[in-house]
């Protein structure tokens, strides 16, 4: 802004100095022919009469002399401000060479003791004879310009200030906002991570406003990663302590008294049974950790998705003959995908003992598997009770049962789905669980199906 008021300044000043100058100089060539007319019809004798009438009228001073520089006449030059910078004989030597007026300052336009010089050749009888010299004092015009001078650097200033103050307050304003999120990310670093931003009103497609949001989305994300790793905690280690306290109950009912080899081996296979649980549930944990470090790796071959729905459910009809449930299949043959075998082996696994625990006695759990454009697409339903619509929403969640006193009946750990989804994930796939209009519960598992 102060480059501009300069620039502005200069550009006035710079522009006035030429129209003064114009202006003053079309004056003193007017002036300047009238004496010439004056001189060129009286004898040089009588040159001094003549300066001395124009003098009169002439607000400045006159002077002519010859061409060796030696003053024929002058009148007017004691009103004058000294001249002892001018350089008079180059003018005059330049205004006879040229036969033109020459046009000089004698000082800055803004001191007092500048005039506007004209020095012009006097032709009489088609010869230069002499050298007229004019001379205005321009000191009304520079108290003009220092008067201009002094309101523009009064105004200058003023602007200035203007500026300073506006801008302090726009950038406090600015600033204030951005202070606010300062505060709201140190308090979150420090731990409270259900912190917000709060900033006034501001319109909806403001820069800050966009920050505060993605700030917002971030705080959300943090806070809940925190929640859920503080509750993946809680769960994993309460549901370590149960088995292991029955672990311990077990070992300690055992050997208060002695007792048989059968009565041991009883024991040992119970223990056996608990220790295969555990075993599982940390090989579940490990999974989950894995997948949280975007470590699960997932082996990139081409698999016969078909043929992969058959071995498990072959492996798990004795399971679903102890509830005489039946395990239909309706899958299309040649259906492949990508990805790693065993991972999708277990994915499937998951979703079945889930249908089994769930179904009821005499019931049927339908698997049906077929391509839709890009995707392989597998249905596992079961004729169970279903889900409330809410717990839809969570049914993928680490170590959540949509009814505890239900999932405790059937054993488990809550991590079958959790892991399912992460898998499928891994391989760029999704999977979702709906109620069925008729009852019972479909889960729905979407793959790249293989080229």
């Amino acid at each position: 802004e102060v480059s501009v008021l300069i620039l502005a300044a200069m550009a006035m000043y710079f522009a006035l100095r030429h129209a003064v100058t114009r202006e003053l100089d079309q004056e003193l060539s007017a002036q300047l022919a009238h004496l010439a007319e004056d001189l060129r019809e009286t004898p040089a004798a009588s040159w001094p009469d003549r300066c001395r009438d124009f003098s009169a009228y002439f607000l400045g001073g006159v002077r002519v002399l010859d061409l060796q520089n030696r003053v024929l006449c002058e009148e007017g030059w004691r009103m004058m401000p000294p001249m002892r910078s001018m350089p008079w004989p180059r003018l005059v030597a330049q205004a006879v060479a040229e036969n033109a007026p020459q046009f000089a300052y004698t000082a800055s336009m803004f001191s007092r003791r500048n005039a506007r010089v004209v020095v012009a050749p006097l032709e009489v009888g088609g010869r230069i004879q002499a050298v007229v010299v004019l001379a205005h004092s321009t000191a009304d015009i520079a108290a003009m310009f220092r008067l201009l001078f002094a309101l523009g650097a009064v105004i200058a200033l003023a602007s200035m200030l203007l500026i300073a103050v506006a801008g302090y307050a726009l950038a406090k304003r600015a600033l204030r906002p951005l202070d606010a999120i300062r505060r709201t990310a140190m308090a979150v670093a420090a731990g409270d991570l259900s912190r917000r931003v709060e900033i006034g009103a501001r319109g909806e497609d403001d820069e800050i406003r966009q920050l505060v949001r993605a700030l917002h989305t971030m705080f959300d994300r943090l806070e809940q990663a925190f929640q859920a790793q503080k509750r993946f905690t809680a769960d994993a280690s309460h549901e370590l302590r149960l088995p292991l306290t029955i672990l311990r109950g077990e070992v300690e009912y055992a050997l208060r008294r002695p007792r048989s080899p059968e009565e041991y081996r009883k024991a040992l296979q119970s223990q056996l049974e608990i220790l295969a649980e555990l075993e599982q549930l940390v090989e579940d944990l490990l999974t989950l950790a894995r997948a949280d470090a975007h470590e699960l790796e997932v082996a990139q071959e081409t698999v016969d998705l078909a043929l992969l729905l058959r071995e498990v459910a072959q492996d798990l009809l004795p399971l679903f003959a102890r509830k005489k449930i039946e395990l239909e299949l309706d899958v299309d043959e040649e259906l492949e995908t990508v990805g790693d075998e065993r991972a999708l082996m277990r994915v499937f696994r998951n979703l079945l003992h889930n249908a089994y625990k769930y179904a009821p006695e005499g019931t049927r759990v339908r698997v049906r598997a077929h391509r839709e454009g890009a995707w392989a697409v597998v249905f596992v339903e079961d004729q169970g009770p279903g889900a409330p619509e809410e717990a839809l929403k969570h049914i993928f969640d680490r170590f959540y049962r949509v009814d505890g006193s239900r999932a405790k009946a059937t054993g488990g750990f809550g991590l079958g789905l959790a892991i399912c989804k992460e898998i499928v994930s891994a391989h760029g796939g999704e999977i979702r669980a709906e109620n069925i209009p008729e009852g019972g519960m479909r889960f729905i598992v979407r793959l790249p199906a293989a080229a």
